[in-house]
């Protein structure tokens, strides 16, 4: 037995210990691969322009309680990530003249069919802020769910429908 087997046994292992390595990490990082792709991934596409109702149904200001403050928001989807800008068009389904219209935009995300997204809207006097919290309804295309807001401390139930192009 020459001293030049042990060498090359040696050598042996170490090739074989390296390409396992490189074999498991290729493995490790095709799954972490796929598990982003699924976490970026909404089955659902909620592009396009909805019609939002918030109901007020609890407030600091008991006569905006039980008003409906209707809005149409463009929402922009890329992944599970959502954005929105539209305007506030009707309090109690009756339209507001054009210069009544306050803008409001919104930034949320998508995880499985539940929707979580703030909002800000300037209104005529301050800028508010609150939350949306939808579960979208594939087989109707609604969403329904709830909002808070700073204006007043308003929440409520918020719906949408989407608006046929």
């Amino acid at each position: 037995m020459s001293t030049d087997d042990p060498i090359k046994s040696a050598k042996k292992l170490w090739r074989v210990a390296i390409a396992s390595t490189i074999s498991a990490l290729a493995i490790i990082g095709g799954f972490i691969g796929i598990y982003t792709f699924w976490q970026s991934y909404s089955r659902y596409n909620l592009d396009g322009q909805w019609a939002i109702t918030n109901t007020i149904e609890t407030t600091t200001d008991s006569h905006f309680r039980g008003l409906k403050l209707g809005y149409e928001i463009f929402l922009t989807q890329a992944g599970t990530n959502l954005t929105g800008t539209g305007e506030k068009v009707s309090e109690d389904g009756k339209p507001l003249p054009p210069t009544a219209h306050t803008p409001i935009s919104m930034n949320g995300t998508i995880s499985g069919n539940n929707i979580s997204a703030t909002f800000q809207e300037r209104g005529t006097e301050r800028k508010t802020e609150g939350v949306l919290k939808w579960t979208y309804n594939p087989q109707t295309q609604t969403l329904s769910g709830t909002f808070t807001s700073t204006a007043a401390n308003e929440s409520g139930s918020s719906t949408g429908q989407r608006i046929a192009q």
